[in-house]
């Protein structure tokens, strides 16, 4: 699949989910490169290929236990004990990427949690430091496997691996410390360290991308600029490059 044909896929994709939250009233944001996109660009960063997009814990957990579909899965560590992440993905079910032997049907929007934080910097620093115990334990599990998939040396027929899921269910345990109603600040974690006041993610507007209008925090602006600085500024040539190098293929082509 070309750049662009993915990018229509995950648009397709994240029409979905809009519908579904829409229909179901969850609440979801644009995140990452996909909110700079929407701002930026009105859709795509054009060397962009993937979707991001956060949900508050709570409406995570609600699309993890209620969602069900023939053409679309939401993998989470809840009911796939093969996905490595704390956060979940929502992909459709007619695109794979081969792994060796296997055939990965994880082409999909990564959907972040936002969790609860604590109000004191103090707390912020110390909830953070015992988080990532897991989550470095987590990548070297990932990684672990990984290199046995690689060379070979997996013996299942599966990416299945309990161990992981058992890590990675700790770190659970660790971000759901704090809870997302009741906090006056919040976690939108996507693998950094970045904890801000709620109401900067506030009430959900709608904000265009591509041929449609999806969700966006309520105050994007000072999301950005906490996270990126000046996210109207482009980068140097050299890096306006795709960030995942997979091959993804369709059932039916």
């Amino acid at each position: 699949m070309t750049l662009r044909e993915r990018q229509l896929e995950y648009l397709r994709i994240l029409k979905e989910l809009d519908r579904y939250c829409t229909e179901n009233g969850l609440r979801y944001y644009m995140g990452c490169g996909t909110l700079i996109g929407a701002v930026r660009h009105k859709g795509f960063i054009p060397w962009d290929d993937d979707l991001d997009v956060f949900m508050p814990r709570p409406d995570f957990l609600k699309l993890n236990s209620d969602y069900s579909s023939d053409d679309y899965t939401f993998h989470t560590l809840y009911n796939d004990k093969s996905h490595a992440f704390n956060f979940g993905r929502f992909c459709c079910n007619d695109i794979y990427t081969p792994q060796k032997n296997i055939k990965s049907f994880t082409f999909g929007i990564d959907v972040y949690v936002i969790n609860g934080a604590p109000s004191s910097r103090e707390e912020q620093i110390k909830h953070m430091d015992e988080t990532f115990v897991f989550i470095r334990r987590k990548e070297k599990l990932v990684r672990f496997r990984d290199a046995l998939v690689r060379n070979h040396f997996w013996p299942f027929r599966s990416l299945d691996f309990p161990l992981l899921n058992r890590v990675l269910r700790k770190a659970e345990s660790q971000f759901s410390k704090y809870n997302y109603e009741s906090s006056d600040f919040i976690w939108p974690y996507g693998g950094g360290r970045l904890i801000m006041k709620k109401d900067n993610y506030g009430t959900p507007i709608k904000l265009q991308f591509e041929d449609c209008f999806f969700c966006a925090p309520e105050h994007y602006h000072d999301v950005l600029t906490l996270g990126y600085g000046d996210y109207m500024k482009l980068p140097p040539v050299e890096e306006r490059q795709p960030y995942h190098g997979n091959e993804y293929y369709k059932i039916n082509d």
